[in-house]
C-alpha cells in the first residue's frame, strides 16, 4: 500500500492524467487503470536487474521468484511484507543491491503469485518452502533480508538454516517482543479495534488508520480510490492475511520463547523510529538481548516504511554491513 502511495507522488505528472478519467473508468473496469499501469511499470524495472523470472515447484507449494546468478556475487534473499508481491516491496532496492547481489526475490505463499494447496499459515512453513527453492538456486551461503512479516520470516529462516546464512537483516520486523498486546494497542492508538483492521482494512475508516500509522508522510487519497485500493489489495487475500494474523496471535508465547539464532548470526535491526506497526521498541530490546551479533540503526522521521521513503540510505546501508 504505502508502494502504490509513493509510486503515485513519484509519477504524479503522468498520474494527473489520468486523474480526469477517474470517474468514469472506476466505474467500468474492475481492476483500475492505474493499478494495471503500476504492476507493468513494476514488472518492467524488477526484469531490467534480474534476468529469471519464474516458477519453482518445491515439496508444498509451487513459489514465484525473481532471481540472478552471476559468479562473481554473492547471494541476497529479500522477504516482502504481510500480502505484498515481492516486486512491490522491494523495488525500490532491486537497482540498488542487484549491482552489488545475486537477489533472490520470491513472493510469499498465498501472495503475489506463490501459491499452495494446503492451508498452512505460518512463517516456518514459508521458509521451509522457500529454503527449497534457495537450494535449487545456489549452494553458497547467502544472506538474508526481510521487512515487517518478513522480517519474522528472514528471522525464523536463520532459525532453522543458521549454517546456511552469513548475515540478517531485519526491517521492522515483530520479531520476538511483538505480542497480542501491543499489536492491538497501536491499532487502537489509531482508532481501530485491533491490528487485524490495521494490516487487512476493509472500510475507509480502517484504510485511514492504516495509513496513520505506516505512512511518515500525508499524501492526499480520494475517498473513491481509498475504496479501491481495499478491494485491489486486501479483498482478494483477506482470508489467507487474517489467517496469518491468527496463527501469529495463537502461537504467541512460542515465538517469544526463540532466539531466532541471532545470538549467533551477525545481525543489522533496520527501524523506523514513528513505526506505528511494529515499534522500534522492539528494536531496541532486540539489540539489548543480543547485544554483541546486533546493530541497531534508526531512521528518525520514518515509520513503518522506511524501505520506501529513505530507501536510497537504506541501500547504501545494507551494503556497508553485508560488505564489512
Amino acid at each position: 500500500m504505502a508502494m502504490l502511495i509513493y509510486f503515485i507522488k513519484k509519477n504524479i505528472v503522468l498520474f494527473s492524467c489520468f486523474v480526469f478519467s477517474l470517474n468514469t473508468f472506476y466505474a467500468q473496469q474492475k481492476t483500475p487503470r492505474i493499478f494495471k499501469f503500476q504492476n507493468k511499470y513494476l514488472s518492467k524495472q524488477v526484469h531490467k536487474h534480474l534476468q529469471k523470472d519464474t516458477f519453482f515447484k518445491t515439496s508444498k507449494a509451487t513459489i514465484h521468484v525473481y532471481y540472478s546468478t552471476s559468479q562473481v556475487k554473492p547471494y541476497l534473499l529479500l522477504l516482502p511484507g504481510m500480502g505484498a508481491n515481492a516486486k512491490t516491496n522491494w523495488y525500490k532496492q532491486i537497482k540498488g543491491l542487484s549491482k552489488h547481489y545475486n537477489l533472490i526475490v520470491p513472493d510469499l505463499i498465498y501472495f503475489g503469485e506463490s501459491k499452495s494447496d494446503t492451508t498452512c499459515f505460518s512463517p516456518e512453513f514459508q521458509v521451509q518452502q522457500i529454503n527449497e527453492v534457495v537450494k535449487k538456486i545456489t549452494s553458497q551461503k547467502i544472506n538474508v533480508m526481510g521487512f515487517s512479516y518478513g522480517g519474522l520470516c528472514a528471522a525464523m529462516y536463520n532459525n532453522f538454516y543458521f549454517n546456511e546464512i552469513n548475515k540478517l537483516i531485519i526491517i521492522d520486523g515483530p520479531v520476538k517482543f511483538y505480542t497480542v498486546s501491543l499489536a492491538d494497542s497501536l491499532a487502537k492508538s489509531v482508532g481501530l479495534n485491533s491490528m487485524n483492521e490495521l494490516i487487512v482494512p476493509s472500510t475507509v475508516q480502517q484504510f485511514n488508520g492504516m495509513k496513520k500509522a505506516v505512512l511518515s508522510k500525508k499524501i492526499p487519497i480520494t475517498k473513491r480510490l481509498k475504496k479501491k485500493t481495499i478491494a485491489y489489495y486486501f479483498d482478494k487475500n483477506r482470508k489467507e492475511r487474517i489467517a496469518q494474523m491468527t496463527y501469529l496471535r495463537t502461537n504467541e508465547k512460542r515465538y517469544s520463547e526463540l532466539n531466532y539464532g541471532i545470538d549467533s548470526t551477525k545481525t543489522l535491526l533496520i527501524w523506523g523510529k514513528k513505526d506505528g506497526v511494529v515499534p522500534l521498541e522492539i528494536g531496541e530490546k532486540l539489540n539489548q538481548k543480543f547485544k554483541t551479533t546486533t546493530r541497531l540503526f534508526v531512521f528518525k522521521k520514518a515509520k513503518h516504511d522506511v524501505h520506501f521513503r529513505n530507501s536510497k540510505k537504506l541501500n547504501l546501508l545494507v551494503n556497508d554491513f553485508l560488505a564489512n
